[in-house]
């Protein structure tokens, strides 16, 4: 017995194998092949866009300083109500730091245990700014892994969509055509016999 995939392969030489079907089947294999081959390009492009994107968070993580902020309000946690709950927001509180000669206030997120007059560590930039804490290496990993598989999926649906049309038409075809031959073998009341059901 020949393996299903010849079986249903557009190449097959079965006689009752219709143009449809192995349109069907050439779609099938086409769909297949374009998704494996996008593999190996989103791999490509992914491992370029992680490269690309580690060096720009070292650019940017050389800009950036720890300093030591002071807590000088106690922090509270914002209360917003989302439908017929109420979710607490993260712990804030206004800290103050010296950088560049200059003291500087601003409200940020604080841990659940931290209160007035603790210290944390808060990052600025070159200016004295507050900026956020600088990237890690699994960063630019993970944002080049989201590219790849961006693409391997993007593909994937694209081919399943192809596939799924083309299987779609063949079917509403092949029932078109057995309406009409039911139609030739089984005439209404009242239709002349046709030559095979005469013989």
């Amino acid at each position: 017995m020949r393996p299903r995939l010849h079986r249903v392969s557009p190449w097959d030489r079965n006689p009752l194998l219709r143009p449809a079907d192995r349109l069907q089947a050439a779609c099938r294999l086409l769909a297949a092949l374009v998704v494996l081959a996008s593999i190996p390009v989103a791999v490509m492009l992914g491992v370029s866009d992680a490269a690309a994107a580690h060096a720009r968070n070292e650019s940017e993580n050389a800009t950036k300083t720890a300093v030591t902020a002071t807590i000088v309000t106690e922090p509270a946690a914002l209360a917003v109500p989302v439908g017929p709950t109420v979710v607490s927001q993260p712990r804030e509180a206004t800290v103050i730091w010296t950088a560049y000669s200059r003291n500087r206030l601003t409200q940020v997120t604080v841990p659940a245990t931290a209160h007035r007059g603790d210290t944390v560590t808060q990052w600025i930039d070159s200016s004295g700014g507050v900026t956020a804490a600088p990237h890690s290496a699994f960063d630019a990993v993970a944002e080049g892994f989201d590219l790849g598989f961006s693409i391997v999926a993007a593909t994937g649906c694209g081919a399943t969509v192809l596939v799924w049309a083309v299987n779609r038409a063949v079917t509403r075809r092949h029932s078109a055509e057995w309406d009409r031959e039911w139609q030739h073998l089984a005439p209404g009341p009242g239709s002349p016999p046709s030559e095979q059901s005469r013989r």
